[in-house]
């Protein structure tokens, strides 16, 4: 709700202002983005929310929602980080950053003990990217998972020394 009348205050200052939305929301980004304080601050993560649902085929809207992704991590919410990631991922596949941004959501399932969403998402990602540079880490990672942290360490070290 608050994003909303947000979103809605600053189209019609842009309107009184004789200035597109889209070019007032990005005036206030860079303006947010110039405050390094708020780097992870709620308002930040809104406003690049607010553009990319007001405006999801700019240019910016891929950029936008992977920062909020970051902004979030970095702020110690995974969850909402890891489901930005994954946003990304589904809505612009054809994106450079949505290779990326699956295995962010993984990674960031595995800090929240979320593992059955981390196996759905590198699942994902091998589906999707199996030639990737970073296909065969994941499907080391997908293989060790059901390990404690004592066992994936050794067959870690294992598997390493076995590359030698």
């Amino acid at each position: 709700m608050k994003r909303t009348i947000f979103i809605v205050s600053i189209i019609l200052f842009g309107i009184a202002c004789n200035n597109t939305p889209e070019k007032m929301l990005l005036k206030n980004i860079q303006q947010l983005e110039a405050n390094k304080s708020l780097a992870t601050s709620d308002t930040l993560i809104n406003s690049y929310l607010g553009f990319v649902e007001q405006f999801p085929q700019h240019p910016y809207a891929i950029k936008f929602l992977f920062k909020a992704a970051e902004a979030n991590v970095q702020a110690k919410r995974n969850l909402d980080g890891a489901l930005l990631y994954e946003q990304l991922a589904n809505q612009y596949q054809d994106s450079s950053l949505a290779a990326e941004s699956l295995i962010r959501a993984g990674f960031n399932y595995q800090l929240i003990n979320e593992t059955n969403n981390q196996k759905r998402v590198f699942q994902q990602f091998l589906t999707q990217y199996p030639k990737h540079d970073r296909a065969n880490d994941i499907k080391m990672t997908l293989d060790i998972m059901e390990y404690t942290p004592a066992q994936q360490d050794s067959i870690m070290l294992a598997r390493i020394q076995g590359n030698r």
